[in-house]
């Protein structure tokens, strides 16, 4: 499964619903075991989110992302979010999703970490052959 983008995210984004200045709203990043969203989601959801019990130390919701800024060029508007990290947690998550905490909990975004790790992973490889490739040139 690829990453989501919620049909409602666009509209609320038209409608100032979510506020991506620096100071502006509250966003957090959940961690989740499948995916319990589609396009047709528009609220954060707690079905499939990583177990915060039995000593894994995860956050319930997720953790609280800061520091965003905004980018925006001549084609592209980016969101950037300073680094979030779950330091004392110990889980296996498939999918995370950013929901807005000052807008009712609208979802903003779901990504699939799997689908991700694995574009890595060849992207790693890609790179390493192109290496020894041209290495196996000199």
């Amino acid at each position: 499964m690829a990453n989501i983008v919620p049909f409602a995210f666009k509209g609320e984004l038209a409608s100032g619903t979510h506020n991506f200045a620096s100071g502006g709203n509250t966003f957090k990043i959940a961690l989740y075991t499948a995916n319990p969203y589609t396009t047709s989601s528009t609220v954060f959801s707690a079905t499939n989110e990583v177990s915060s019990g039995g000593g894994s130390n995860y956050p319930s919701g997720g953790n609280t992302l800061t520091g965003q800024t905004v980018t925006a060029t001549t084609a592209t508007t980016a969101i950037d979010f300073t680094d979030t990290t779950f330091s004392t947690a110990t889980f296996t998550a498939a999918f995370a999703a950013i929901y807005n905490t000052s807008a009712s909990s609208k979802l903003v975004v779901v990504l699939d970490l799997v689908v991700t790790r694995q574009q890595q992973m060849v992207t790693s490889l890609f790179r390493s052959l192109i290496l020894l490739h041209q290495a196996m040139r000199l």
